[in-house]
């Protein structure tokens, strides 16, 4: 019996060997130079930063650079071009840097506009102008654009109010042409008279235009220009109108004939009857009166 166990045990293969376990993924270039000499690639790089580079599962320098990389390219822009806006309640200062960057000159002073000048006789805003670019934070491209759009538009409006300014002014010519008649030139020799005398020039006569209209100046400048008594000429007729402030207008003589025809039966009794001197005033009036 001993034989046959010991036979038995000499006939039973050797057990197999325990199979290696499966290899792990392949580790970094960086990785495996760094175990090599025992040492890791983070190494040096305090515990927040090692704690940091663990949670995103990078394994080596390399693998670092690419997500920066990749980054970048889903921001569109490197860090030196992206700008960071302060919170609503931030103050000047923080706004004031994000102006700078965004091209807004150090001081007011410093924006250069140039372009449309300021058309004469408007009021030139260009240093308020300024100061309101900066306050707003305004870039000099923005402030330029804006400078010169304005003047443009400024230079529209004085031409379009001059436009209308000179179609007023001739309406106002025609109306009193027609309604002094016959006495229009002695009239504006009474007006020049008076300038003349006082000493009143363009500049002068360009002001009172803008309050009192033409016709105003004229009517005005005739007015105290008759009132000197200069401009008087004889005529050697009846109804002259040199006692009346604008002469022997059309609205003057027709008032006078209207005057005659109501309150002077005799004159009328005399024109009826033909007389000569009556009949030869009732005419001129008429001609006067109605000089169209």
């Amino acid at each position: 019996m001993a034989e046959a166990a010991e036979l038995t045990s000499e006939a039973a293969p050797e057990a197999a060997p325990e199979a290696a376990p499966e290899a792990t993924e392949a580790a970094t270039p960086e990785a495996a130079e760094a175990a090599a000499d025992g040492s890791t690639w983070t190494e040096g790089l305090g515990e927040d930063a090692q704690g940091y580079i663990e949670n995103k599962g990078w394994t080596g320098a390399a693998q670092m650079l690419d997500s920066y990389r990749n980054l970048e390219k889903s921001m569109g822009a490197s860090p030196d071009q992206l700008l960071h806006l302060p919170k609503e309640d931030a103050g000047a200062e923080e706004w004031g840097s994000v102006y700078s960057r965004l091209g807004r000159p150090e001081t007011a002073a410093e924006y250069d506009l140039t372009g449309p000048e300021v058309p004469e006789g408007a009021i030139d805003l260009t240093g308020e102008l300024r100061e309101w670019a900066h306050d707003a934070g305004l870039s000099q491209r923005q402030a330029a654009s804006i400078y010169s759009q304005y003047n443009s538009r400024l230079s529209e409006l004085v031409a379009e109010q001059q436009q209308q300014a000179d179609e007023q002014a001739q309406g106002e010519e025609a109306a009193l042409r027609k309604e002094w008649g016959t006495a229009w030139d002695e009239n504006i020799a009474a007006a020049t008279r008076f300038r003349q005398r006082f000493g009143i020039d363009d500049a002068t006569i360009g002001k009172l235009e803008q309050s009192l209209g033409l016709r105003g100046v004229l009517e005005l400048s005739a007015q105290i220009g008759r009132g000197l008594g200069e401009h008087q000429m004889p005529t050697g007729q009846e109804d002259g109108g040199s006692e009346l402030p604008f002469g022997m207008t059309p609205g003057a003589a027709r008032a006078k004939i209207e005057e005659l025809e109501s309150l002077d039966p005799e004159f009328m009794q005399q024109y009826r009857e033909g007389k000569p001197a009556a009949v030869e005033r009732m005419t001129r009036l008429h001609i006067l009166g109605h000089p169209d």
